[in-house]
């Protein structure tokens, strides 16, 4: 008898993503058997691949390709998380029989079975989706396994700093998840004067311009490799690091999920909904409004970013840091 052959649609974003894994681990538990294959974006396919549960991971492509390249997966079920029109459409266009997502406006009709949104943690909405049977179980955390190559070629791009914190001062969401570039500069100074690290500061390379000014600004206990690693070395730097500092973003979930202490910056986010999973956190926010979806630019969501001191923070580091 040939093997279940489920089809399971990612999330878009790296944090997003993250926070789908420990759902996808009890999918593996559930269907021990099964053969899993995960459809996600291209840029995302080398966090995956640090992942042990999917057996094959395709590239999300253009609608046709991706239809024609489902079809003929012969899946038997189609587990979607992202709540998004397209991502019910693909399973459907393939003529895979159940198709499991949550409830929402037009995709309804697409859907085979649909979930209710779950309460709590944004980690809890996947298990109904993937893992029924382990929906009210204690949740496992994310677990990824970096090759040993990856440090390899992280050497090459570091240099050599010795015991180090990691930095990250960008947030793909925009300026509502930010906290102030002047702020990261103030930790950072008085981190590489009262402690014994050096500073890294990393990102993408939309954070590089930013990273490069701080890291130079620093002198020389401090570097950037923002926008110089591929996401493997990312998440190489940070299980190597002492500590990561950062905002409510991807950066933060792959530390936590790498298992590095993490202090998380919040504005208006909500760490309810989206903190970091992972008993080595602590999270550092200033507003009594959470909200889950902000505006990209929301001044209110800044203004309340801002009005952290970097003195919360560096409270928080040496917490973790002892």
């Amino acid at each position: 008898m040939k093997p279940d052959r489920i089809l399971v649609i990612g999330l878009n974003w790296i944090g997003d993503a993250i926070m789908s894994m420990p759902a996808l681990q009890a999918c593996r538990d559930e269907n021990p058997e099964a053969h899993i294959v995960l459809l996600v974006k291209p840029y995302l396919k080398p966090l995956w691949e640090m992942h042990a549960v999917p057996d094959e991971i395709y590239g999300l492509d253009k609608t046709l390709p991706t239809i024609a390249k489902l079809r003929a997966g012969k899946f038997g079920k189609a587990c979607i998380l992202p709540n998004s029109f397209r991502s019910a459409f693909l399973p459907a266009m393939a003529g895979i029989p159940r198709r499991i997502g949550l409830r929402g406006e037009l995709r309804t009709l697409m859907l085979s079975q649909t979930i209710p949104l779950s309460s709590g943690h944004q980690s809890n909405e996947y298990y109904p989706i993937l893992a029924p049977l382990h929906a009210d179980k204690p949740h496992a955390p994310p677990r990824l396994d970096i090759p040993e190559t990856t440090f390899q070629s992280l050497e090459k791009k570091l240099p050599d700093c010795g015991s180090y914190i990691v930095l990250m001062p960008g947030a793909a969401r925009g300026a509502s998840k930010k906290w102030p570039i002047a702020h990261f500069e103030t930790l950072a100074q008085r981190l590489i004067a009262e402690t014994n690290f050096s500073i890294v500061f990393a990102g993408g390379a939309a954070d590089a311009p930013a990273c490069e000014e701080l890291a130079g600004r620093m002198g020389e206990q401090a570097a950037s490799v923002a926008g110089k690693t591929g996401l493997q070395e990312w998440a190489a730097l940070l299980q190597r690091s002492s500590l990561a500092i950062a905002n409510d973003s991807g950066g933060m979930h792959l530390a936590a999920a790498v298992g590095t202490p993490v202090v998380g910056i919040y504005g208006m986010t909500d760490p309810e909904k989206t903190g970091p999973l992972s008993d080595q956190c602590i999270v550092v926010k200033s507003s009594y409004i959470q909200n889950r979806d902000i505006a990209r630019n929301s001044e209110e969501a800044c203004n309340a970013l801002e009005s952290i001191p970097p003195e919360s923070v560096y409270e928080a580091a040496l917490k973790l840091l002892k």
